[in-house]
């Protein structure tokens, strides 16, 4: 599965019940988020735990979703973004990799892994 590097996400920052397939994520995306269902962009949710993540898009044909597990670490906290939260595919790809983005006035910065472990352990 590739993504062209124009193809938009949108993460939704509230915890979300994973038991939502199609319909109940479409809903979310249409009514809370505001959005265009089958634009094509890639729509993200995370539940209470990060654990579990799921994303919802448009492919031309259908709608897919992709679901995610964690089995190590946690996908990263979407508190600090506003409700609906626009990023780029490749920040996606770090994101379901486990790394964290923090939103800085001057861009992003990334955070992955061992360095956010050193991080947490300065504080």
């Amino acid at each position: 599965m590739f993504f062209s590097s124009q193809t938009e996400v949108y993460i939704y920052r509230e915890p979300v019940d994973m038991r939502k397939g199609h319909d109940g994520l479409a809903g979310i995306v249409e009514s809370e988020m505001n959005l265009e269902l089958l634009s094509g962009s890639i729509f993200l949710f995370v539940n209470k735990t990060r654990r579990l993540c799921k994303a919802i898009y448009f492919d031309g044909s259908g709608l897919v979703i992709i679901h995610k597990r964690m089995e190590v670490g946690s996908i990263m906290n979407f508190l600090a973004f506003g409700k609906v939260q626009k990023i780029t595919v490749s920040e996606l790809a770090l994101i379901l990799d486990g790394a964290s983005l923090r939103i800085q006035k001057r861009g992003r910065k990334y955070i992955h892994g061992e360095s956010k472990r050193r991080l947490k352990n300065k504080s």
